[in-house]
Order: C-alpha cells, then sequence, then structure tokens
C-alpha cells in the first residue's frame, strides 16, 4: 500500500467514524442497554469482545453500563483502531483493549471471552458460518452472542425500489431465519431474537 492510499484509508476511517460519532446515542447506546438487561449480575463483571469495534462506540456505551467488565474491541482496520483507542481514552475507558482481527480470525483464545456482541458488521462478514464458529470457539462454555444486523425481510418489493437511492442494499444480506440457521449450524443453543423493521436481533448461547 502507497503513502497515498494510507492516507485515503485514513480519511475515510475517520469521516465515517465522525459520522458514527454523531449517532452513537441513537445507534448505540440503545442496543448496549438492551445487552445488559439480559446478562446476569456474574456475567456483567465479565470479559466482553466487541467484533467490528470500528469506532470503539459500542464499547463505550457498555463501559457506561459495566464499567466493571474488560472489553476488548476487534476490527480489520487498523485506522479504526486507531480511532477507538483515542475515544476510548477521551471517555476514560481504562479497561478497553483494540486488537487488529477479523470475525473469521479473532485474536482471542479458545473459551476465553464471557461476550462477543456485534452491531451492523455480520453483513460485512466474508464468511459468516466460519465467523460463527470462530465466535462459538472464542466463547467460554455457557458464553453467549448477542448479534444486531439489517433484516433482509423488513424489504418489501417497493421498500427496495425507494431504498436503493438512499443507501446500498447490500447492508440487507440476511434474513432473522437464516441466521438463526447459520448459528445451529455453528453449535450454538438457546437460540432467540426479535425482528424489528430495519434490522434483527438475536442472542445465542454456548453450552
Amino acid at each position: 500500500m502507497t503513502e497515498q492510499q494510507e492516507l485515503r484509508g485514513e480519511g475515510k476511517a475517520q469521516k465515517d467514524a465522525k459520522w458514527m460519532k454523531m449517532g452513537s446515542r441513537v445507534v448505540y447506546a440503545p442496543f448496549a442497554r438492551k445487552i445488559v438487561k439480559s446478562l446476569t449480575p456474574l456475567e456483567r463483571a465479565s470479559t466482553i469482545v466487541d467484533l467490528g469495534t470500528g469506532p470503539g462506540l459500542l464499547s463505550i456505551e457498555l463501559n457506561k453500563l459495566l464499567p466493571q467488565a474488560k472489553i476488548i474491541g476487534v476490527d480489520l482496520s487498523s485506522e479504526m483502531l486507531k480511532i477507538a483507542r483515542k475515544n476510548a481514552h477521551e471517555a476514560g475507558v481504562s479497561n478497553y483493549e483494540a486488537r487488529l482481527g477479523r470475525a473469521e480470525e479473532i485474536p482471542m483464545e479458545s473459551d476465553s471471552a464471557n461476550l462477543v456482541v456485534t452491531q451492523s458488521s455480520f453483513h460485512e462478514w466474508e464468511n459468516p458460518q466460519k465467523g460463527l464458529s470462530e465466535i462459538f470457539r472464542a466463547l467460554k462454555p455457557s458464553g453467549s452472542l448477542m448479534l444486531k444486523d439489517y433484516n433482509r425481510d423488513w424489504l418489501s418489493p417497493w421498500k427496495r425500489s425507494l431504498f436503493r437511492f438512499f443507501h446500498h442494499l447490500e447492508m440487507f444480506k440476511f434474513t432473522f431465519r437464516e441466521v438463526v440457521d447459520l448459528l445451529r449450524e455453528a453449535g450454538f443453543d438457546e437460540i432467540k431474537g426479535e425482528e424489528r423493521g430495519v434490522q434483527f436481533f438475536v442472542q445465542a448461547l454456548k453450552r
């Protein structure tokens, strides 16, 4: 990669992170509250992996609610991880660690995480089935995954025609039912969740 390409990559990451930060209270804070509400008291003092951490905004919101938890943010963009570290430092988060990696190769030992969370990154994974199997490997027994992404079932024909002018339709890659089937194939149990308009939420347990 040339120096010019690196600068372009850093510029795009900073621009994307700025927009994401502006919507943090609307996008990330509600998901963080939903995650914490579903945890047991024991799980609240645990190791959490924020997969596809981006600029670290979900991790920061989780830290506000779970200051005792260790949070590890994983992302395939080194530029985004620089921003995530900076955001965490500015927010006073001392127990956040950023690691370079991807869903298909999570930089964690087997059976080491209590919880893996991921918001709006599942549709970008190169190999979703391998990514879910990798999450299963990294989770401790009785650990869980909480996943939120865009719901293809929401796209009726008229919505598909309208929405293509505003955003990329490739975000709407999976239905709730398809993700449930993939989770079962990866070995997860007690799978539950809901479809809510444009997005779906899934929670799954590793026995």
